[in-house]
């Protein structure tokens, strides 16, 4: 592959990023209806700096160019010891076994239009088994622990603290107090981490139930219709994978827990 024929391609790839023409179509749209022009240059400026963006991200730049490595894969229900991730892994297997169902049953003209979208869908699933798997050790690790024990330890130390006369006795038992608190501080974060960890599969779950009705109701329309809806369809997938993303590196940031 030539240098120019690469960067014809990621410059493509990023011209035509649904989420990148949602907001250009959405901006023209609006100067349309309300006959304002600026409305469509401000969008105009929004586009160009996604497609910027886009093109200035090594990440995405490789995937254009290299292809995509091959989706994560939910990890099997019945290896999952926490009752709360297995339900929701459980809820995007089952909606996934519909969606490819519902593709399956759609006809030709309208699965053209979807295909970016279920793209999308690939990726989502990749982030809900890298989710699903840092649930589950994030569970097995609090369930190794008492909250209770650690918070009893940091006063009996405090108190010892006080109670001490000898300077080097005190400081030491303030030392220990001290970092019984950093420990309970961080099993806190870890039992926050958990929480939004389930919050974020629950949505992936509540997104995959959502898409067969969608697909179903694009049958219906005439293709104009059809594009546009799906149009939307691949956006929001398409925010929501930026948005797992960012949180994926945000939870590494918080805590890394090896099982």
């Amino acid at each position: 592959m030539s240098k120019r024929s690469g960067v014809g391609k990621v410059m493509g790839r990023a011209a035509a990023g649904p989420l990148n023409l949602s907001i250009l179509g959405g901006a023209v749209l609006g100067a349309f209806a309300l006959a304002s022009w600026p409305i469509a240059a401000i969008g105009g400026v929004a586009y160009a700096a996604l497609v910027a963006s886009d093109v200035s991200s090594l990440e995405f730049r490789k995937r254009v160019l290299f292809g995509r490595a091959a989706p994560a894969r939910l990890p099997k229900p019945e290896t999952l010891e926490d009752p709360a991730v297995k339900q929701v892994v459980l809820a995007i297997l089952a909606a996934r076994v519909e969606i490819d169902a519902v593709v399956k049953a759609t006809p030709e003209r309208v699965q053209r239009n979807v295909r970016s979208a279920i793209a999308s869908l690939d990726e989502l699933e990749s982030h809900g088994a890298a989710l699903a798997v840092r649930a589950e050790g994030l569970a097995r690790y609090l369930r190794s622990v008492d909250v209770t024990a650690v918070t009893a330890e940091v006063a009996q130390h405090t108190k010892r603290a006080r109670a001490a006369t000898d300077p080097g006795v005190k400081k030491d038992y303030e030392l220990a107090a001290n970092a019984g608190e950093e420990r309970r501080k961080a099993i806190a974060d870890i039992t926050v981490a958990q929480e939004r960890t389930i919050a974020n599969l629950e949505k992936i779950a509540s997104t995959f139930k959502s898409i067969p009705s969608k697909l179903v109701r694009l049958r219906a329309l005439d293709d104009q219709a059809s594009d546009t809806l799906t149009g939307d369809v691949g956006a929001e997938l398409e925010r929501m994978n930026v948005d797992l993303r960012s949180f994926e590196q945000t939870l590494e940031s918080i805590v890394e827990v090896n099982p």
